[in-house]
């Protein structure tokens, strides 16, 4: 756990964290998704996805799954109030959020209905 924790002694983590969050909150907006929470509220560590009526968080988070992407959307909680989130904690390379956030557009546009 100390090691694990090594990481965040420098304010570089942080930033990354920041910058993170920043990248995939655009990109969420650009969709037309809503956030759960406004950044001025928001810890910037995870972002809540509010998913448009009609689409599936349980069947968006499969899907994105499937794809090899890491969210959380298995929660009773979450899956009541059909949000995913999205982890900003580990150092993701841009292209690797490009891609996952490309996969989520996807599922948006085809509106995944699957439950």
């Amino acid at each position: 756990m100390q090691e694990a924790l090594k990481r965040f002694e420098d304010e570089e983590a942080f930033e990354k964290i920041k910058e993170a969050y920043a990248y995939i909150e655009q990109a969420i907006t650009t969709m037309g998704l809503k956030l759960v929470s406004p950044k001025d509220h928001a810890a910037q560590i995870v972002l809540t996805i509010q998913l448009n009526e009609g689409q599936c968080s349980k069947a968006v988070g499969d899907a994105l799954a499937l794809q090899g992407y890491i969210v959380h959307y298995e929660s009773a909680y979450l899956q009541k109030n059909n949000w995913i989130q999205i982890a900003c904690l580990n150092h993701y390379k841009e292209r690797d959020m490009r891609r996952m956030l490309n996969c989520l557009q996807m599922c948006v546009l085809k509106k995944v209905l699957l439950t």
